[in-house]
């Protein structure tokens, strides 16, 4: 089912902002990322890696390889590579994709010597400059100028410049706010029935929601049937996932205010399930 809404042009935000919001977040550290030297022999892989943007809008990558991996961190050259990044919901109780961003990549990894000045300068992003820092970390630069979103409604692909000027617009609002940690807190302390009324409410049109996604049940543990799950919260809405007897249904349930400090996200969740998310 293509996208769909419920009275959703009332709300502050639409789709195509939450799907922007969610690669921007990937890019700029969430989520699991796989880089693939496609070009080289054997196509190696580095499974495990930190990335981000820095303050000028360069994304970078670092990685402690494993010596099998060795041939895809050669010091001052560049490696071709696809990236993957997985985002996944933040209900520990179920391992849910909620989101995954694919590009094609030059990756120049720095000298010793040009990782260290960026470290001293201090602009690396925390967990970037954390692998960078230990005895075998590699730093990178990350050269594209594209990358493909996939999510509940689709694929879309959208320019580097395009992600990094919406963080940009943003300032420093995207710091005021670890959103992964408070998507976290609300995945856990989400009153069942509060959550199940705002899918009741999305799902009848009484409240401005986007239907991502709809399919029929089928597979899954028992343990998931009948419940709503919350697949993602940031600036722009709450993502929930609806795993009904005969039907799943993804739904994004836009705030109906803009949302630029901890206190702002605080109120927009408590208006729609009663979670106030810690300042």
């Amino acid at each position: 089912m293509g996208r769909t809404d419920n009275g959703a042009q009332l709300g502050y935000v639409g789709v195509s902002e939450r799907v922007v919001s969610l690669a921007h977040r990937m890019l700029a550290g969430a989520g699991r990322a796989n880089v693939v030297a496609y070009r080289l022999e054997g196509q190696p892989t580095l499974p495990c890696l930190a990335h981000g943007f820095m303050p000028d809008g360069r994304l970078v990558m670092a990685a402690a390889p494993h010596p099998d991996a060795v041939a895809l961190t050669p010091v001052g050259r560049t490696v071709d590579v696809r990236v993957d990044i997985a985002k996944f919901a933040p209900d520990p109780s179920v391992r849910i994709v909620a989101a995954s961003a694919h590009f094609l990549a030059g990756l120049e990894w720095l000298t010793p010597g040009e990782t260290d000045e960026l470290l001293t300068a201090g602009e690396l992003p925390d967990l970037v400059a954390a692998v960078a820092d230990t005895a075998s970390g590699r730093l990178a630069i990350v050269s594209t100028s594209r990358v493909v979103v996939h999510e509940g409604s689709g694929a879309t692909p959208l320019s580097l410049d395009q992600v990094w000027a919406f963080g940009r617009e943003l300032g420093a609002s995207v710091d005021a706010v670890d959103t992964e940690a408070v998507a976290l807190d609300t995945a856990v302390s989400a009153d069942p029935f509060d959550l199940a009324g705002m899918c009741d409410a999305a799902e009848n049109g009484w409240i401005p929601a986007h239907l991502l996604t709809r399919k029929p049940s089928g597979g899954g543990c028992a343990h998931t049937r009948n419940r709503d799950f919350v697949v993602d919260v940031d600036h722009t809405g709450v993502t929930v996932l609806r795993e009904g007897s005969t039907a799943t249904s993804v739904y994004f349930v836009p705030f109906d205010r803009p949302t630029s400090s901890a206190r702002d996200l605080a109120d927009n969740l408590s208006t729609l399930l009663g979670i106030p998310a810690a300042a």
